[in-house]
């Protein structure tokens, strides 16, 4: 049975309020480096505050997949920048939940981010599929 291992880095509640995400990447390298020593098939990890940085996380990661959680929620635009970034970076994919389920359009996000991670599409491809009332490109 493969192990996936999330290793989580969270800010303080005093910082932001409960369940925040810290992106510091000197906090979340060691812990996908613990991850990989414990023997995870694959890592969900933290995205760094530096999308541009994110090299570095996977390169720790040793040749082990490493999906990237959504973290809070964020605007149309970020998150889906921040995508084409991350797989850009080598990330194996993605793993967002308030970001899909919690958008006025579930199903064009779901196909605007499924292009960025399968097709390889640009920022403004993926936006194209928010624009679609059903979500679906003509």
């Amino acid at each position: 049975m493969p192990l996936m291992v999330e290793p989580l880095v969270m800010l303080a509640n005093e910082a932001k309020g409960g369940y925040m995400v810290d992106g510091d990447i000197n906090k979340i390298m060691p812990l996908v480096r613990q991850a990989v020593e414990m023997g995870a098939d694959v890592i969900k990890a933290d995205p760094c505050d530096d999308v541009e940085q994110y090299h570095r996380v996977i390169e720790i990661a040793s040749g082990v997949p490493v999906l990237v959680r959504g973290g809070g929620r964020a605007s149309d635009e970020e998150i889906v920048s921040r995508t084409v970034e991350l797989m850009k970076q080598g990330a194996a994919g993605i793993v967002y939940g308030r970001n899909v389920i919690q958008h006025a359009n579930p199903a064009g996000m779901t196909k605007a981010l499924m292009a960025i991670v399968h097709e390889g599409a640009t920022k403004e491809q993926a936006l194209a599929y928010l624009q679609a009332p059903s979500g679906y490109l003509e």
